[in-house]
């Protein structure tokens, strides 16, 4: 049981990376497309970049929350 939840935690960690790294990936676009002359096209792109930003920091959080649940289940003595 413990390799099972070993390999979960491992999963879930790696899955709070990539996401940590799409957040900065595509804030970074974002923040770049400002820079420029302002178009209504850019000016979509720019909310679409902010708006995924925003949902992943949202998701980001609830995975930090989950893999911390784990880890506390698997701490728990099992009595």
């Amino acid at each position: 049981m413990a390799d099972k939840d070993t390999e979960r935690i491992k999963y879930e960690t790696e899955l709070l990376k990539l996401m940590a790294l799409f957040i900065l990936a595509i804030g970074g676009g974002a923040i770049g497309l400002m820079l420029g002359e302002q178009t209504s096209l850019r000016l979509l792109f720019i909310l679409s970049g902010v708006s995924l930003s925003i949902l992943l920091v949202i998701g980001v959080w609830r995975q930090h929350k989950s893999v911390r649940s784990i880890i506390s289940q698997i701490e728990e003595p099992s009595s």
